[in-house]
This record gives C-alpha cells, sequence and structure tokens, in this order.
C-alpha cells in the first residue's frame, strides 16, 4: 500500500549516539509530561457505513497522540554565521556558476560596506545555496502546509540574540514576507548561538494565556547547525538552554529539534534533553540541505506512518497526504458492491493501530434495499473529485522532481569540480 512516512526518512540519519541520548531523555521525562495517548480517526467515511454512486471517493481523517483547539507554532532558525557553509545540495537551481542575489549583495554593501560577510558571499558562496537558505526553505515548507484554520504561525531568528520576525497569528503572506527579508538582516552580529534567547522568545510567544481556559496546542520547531555557545563561561550555554526548555515544559510546549549537518553534533547532548523535557523530539539531518524535504514531514503529533487502501481491490488510496498536525486526505477508487477500506497507522513507538470503513459503490445509484441513502453529493461531484485529485497528484510529483533535480544539478557540480582538481 503506498505510504507517508513521518520521521522515518531514509535520508534522516538519526545515529548511535542520538538514539542512545534520546533514550537518556525519555528517562528524565518530567511529571507534567503529557502520557502518550495514541488515536487514529476516519472522519469520512463514516463508522456505520457510506454508500455512493461515485467511483472516486476522498477519505479523510486525523491520527497521532495530541488532540487540541488548534495548534500554535514558531519556527526557531539558527542564522548565526556558520549557516553560511554550503548546504551540499543546489537550492535555487542556478548551477554550479551560481552567485549570490545581486539585489541581497546591494543591500548588504548599503548596510555594512565591503565587508567580509559581502566579500565572502560575493567571492566564494552562493547564498541561496547555504544551510540558512535550506532552513529557510524548509521553513516556508512547513509554512505552507500549516493550515491556517488550525494553526497559529510565527518565526524567531537567533544567534548572539533572539529576534522575533513574524508574529503569532501571521498570515501565509506575512510569513513569507518576513522569510525572505531574513537574510538582509545577515548584517547583525552573529558570531555566536544561543539556544536559551531563542527558546525563551519562543516561550513568549506561545505562552497560554493565565486564568483562562485553553485547549491550544503548542510547539517550537528548533533548527540549528550547532552547538549553544551564548551566554559565555563554563558550561553555562548547555545549562541555560535546558533551564529555558524546562520552563516551555511547564507551559506544555514541546520542543521539536533538527540537528543539521555533521557540526550539529557537538549539541546533540543538549538537544536530546531540551526535547526530552517537553516531550519533544530530536532528529539528526546530516545532509543540510534535506531539511526542506524534512520539514515537508514533520509530524507533531506522533504519527510516525500510515498506510490507506481498499483490502477489497488491493490497492492503495491515491494522491495520500499527511499534515503536521496528523491530519490526512487521500482519494481511493471503489469496486461495485461493498469495499472495505483499511487505514494503518503507527506511532513513534512502533504500535500499531488499525480502522476498518466500509463503501458500498452502486453505479447510477442502484442501491439495495437495505442500503443506506447514496451520498452522491452534487452532480459534479465525480468531476470535482477527478480534478482534485489531478491537482494533487501534480502537486506531489512537482515536489519529487525538484528534490530529485537539486540532487541532479549538485552531482553535477561535485562533478564538475573533481574534474577540475584531476
Amino acid at each position: 500500500m503506498q505510504s507517508a512516512f513521518v520521521g522515518d526518512d531514509p535520508q534522516v540519519d538519526v545515529r548511535p549516539l542520538a538514539r542512545s541520548l534520546l533514550l537518556l531523555a525519555l528517562a528524565l521525562t518530567p511529571a507534567w509530561a503529557e502520557a502518550a495517548s495514541p488515536f487514529l480517526e476516519v472522519d469520512a467515511p463514516a463508522e456505520d457505513g457510506h454508500a455512493t454512486d461515485q467511483a472516486l471517493f476522498e477519505v479523510q481523517g486525523h491520527g497521532g497522540n495530541r488532540r487540541g483547539d488548534g495548534h500554535d507554532v514558531v519556527i526557531a532558525l539558527d542564522v548565526s554565521e556558520s549557516t553560511l557553509l554550503d548546504s551540499g545540495l543546489e537550492l535555487d537551481g542556478d548551477g554550479p556558476a551560481g552567485k549570490t542575489d545581486p539585489e541581497l549583495l546591494a543591500w548588504l554593501v548599503e548596510q555594512t560596506g565591503e565587508s567580509p560577510l559581502v566579500k565572502r558571499l560575493r567571492d566564494e558562496q552562493d547564498f541561496e545555496d547555504t544551510v540558512l537558505a535550506a532552513e529557510l526553505e524548509a521553513a516556508r515548507a512547513l509554512a505552507s502546509r500549516l493550515d491556517p484554520a488550525r494553526f497559529r504561525v510565527g518565526v524567531v531568528t537567533f544567534a548572539e540574540e533572539a529576534r522575533i520576525v513574524a508574529p503569532l497569528g501571521s498570515s501565509r503572506d506575512e510569513l513569507t514576507s518576513a522569510l525572505v527579508d531574513v537574510p538582509r538582516d545577515l548584517y547583525w552580529e552573529s558570531a555566536g548561538t544561543n539556544y536559551q534567547a531563542a527558546v525563551e522568545k519562543a516561550h513568549d510567544l506561545l505562552r497560554p494565556p493565565l486564568g483562562l481556559p485553553d485547549n491550544r496546542l503548542r510547539s517550537i520547531v528548533f533548527l540549528s547547525d550547532g552547538s549553544p555557545t551564548r551566554p559565555l563561561l563554563g558550561n553555562r550555554a548547555d545549562r541555560f538552554a535546558l533551564e529555558a526548555a524546562v520552563a516551555a515544559g511547564r507551559d506544555d510546549i514541546r520542543l521539536f529539534a533538527f540537528a543539521i549537518g555533521p557540526e550539529a553534533e557537538s549539541g546533540l547532548e543538549v538537544l536530546a534533553r531540551m526535547t526530552g523535557w517537553t516531550s519533544g523530539r530530536l532528529e539528526t539531518v546530516t545532509r543540510p540541505g534535506l531539511i526542506v524535504n524534512r520539514l515537508r514531514q514533520l509530524d507533531l503529533v506522533g504519527l510516525a506512518h500510515l498506510e490507506v487502501g481498499n483490502a477489497t481491490t488491493g490497492k492503495a488510496a491515491r494522491a495520500l497526504r499527511v499534515f503536521p498536525d496528523g491530519s490526512f486526505d487521500a482519494f481511493v477508487e471503489l469496486a461495485p458492491g461493498t469495499n472495505e477500506l483499511r487505514f494503518l497507522a503507527r506511532d513513534q513507538k512502533g504500535t500499531r493501530h488499525e480502522v476498518v470503513r466500509r463503501v458500498e459503490f452502486r453505479p447510477g445509484g442502484q442501491l439495495s434495499g437495505d442500503a443506506p441513502a447514496v451520498a452522491s453529493g452534487p452532480p459534479d461531484t465525480a468531476v470535482t473529485n477527478v480534478e482534485k485529485l489531478r491537482a494533487r497528484t501534480a502537486e506531489i510529483e512537482a515536489l519529487e522532481e525538484m528534490e530529485a533535480r537539486r540532487h541532479r544539478t549538485k552531482m553535477l557540480e561535485v562533478r564538475a569540480e573533481e574534474r577540475e582538481r584531476h
């Protein structure tokens, strides 16, 4: 059957050290952490069955171990100096000879003159292929998948200090604009990496209202390619980062951290403890450019794997989409008569959850006497479903082709460099 993996991307390497640290972090989970209650619920078709005269049926549902009245998410992006290193992928598609956007260079020259930063981005590094560019594209990809009807999203950047670049509840256009403007602030101090400031600033945005009933979920999506280095002196940076995470955890804010690239290995221990104390999750992404695809598959509710298919025909669902809040949709082709649709999910611990629903398909509405009434909808339902399937299939294929093109382009660049060296 078709599957959507959330957290099991074979290109994401969670190293043995990270695994052992995660186990340690789980052992340190505080008493206030919410106990996981995995679930899989199917909204369409209904539990008491469904009858239709259309051969293409849209299924919908949600799963995971968290449920709330909406979800607030703050994306925290590391913009420290090390994020200007190459991501390992051709992100903007301009090939080996690609250069930093001239408009960005002109802006930075206006702010800083002929600074080392400007010279680096002009002579050595195409900004659009850097780790930071990958972070920004990943944030845009994530924001585009978060339905504004269920999600409120904000963005924080951090290096020496942390800044709010998009307040919680920003529209998609506002988020896009804020992320586009992030590179224009590269002339600010970026020598350090302050995990504490980033988590505290995100916590300020996510803090629940005092004395008011509130059932919203709250998460921080934290991206960094290094380890905490601020505040200075001894292990204060690690200790203050952990204290900030503990404070966020007390407000039931979960931290989902992504350690990007080989340099991030030095920060794995503190990130494991931070995510453990908030009942969140740590993942390593050894090739920075892959963070874009990884955030498109982000799981905020513990739904690690989902399969949907028609057991009667043996065919998998088509255009299966799984969203960060655990909601999903897909299209299933029906055979005449009763169809048994199966939904199979696995949570982060590997526990299996299965739901079965039945849909009766009778072309032309010729149903048996004891069958439920036809639920075909308006006369153009069949056409609408076909159009929706085509659009979603094209969307999925476009994303897959985009990733494949980046890999191909970068490989050509690597081979060209190898030829030059020899």
